[in-house]
């Protein structure tokens, strides 16, 4: 029988919902932070293949 708690349900379940994607969107966040810090060396490309497809 129907107790008159759906709205509230749906609400809670919609909160917990974005709640996990916002945390997900942090780490992701955090992660490409992290990656962009890396030093990643230069590769000097062969002036023949420069352009080269």
């Amino acid at each position: 029988m129907y107790t008159g708690t759906l709205i509230t349900d749906l609400m809670a379940t919609v909160e917990r919902a974005e709640r996990t994607a916002k945390q997900q969107s942090i780490a992701e966040q955090r992660e490409l932070e992290r990656l962009f810090e890396l030093e990643i060396p230069f590769v000097q490309l062969e002036p023949a293949l420069v352009g080269a497809a």
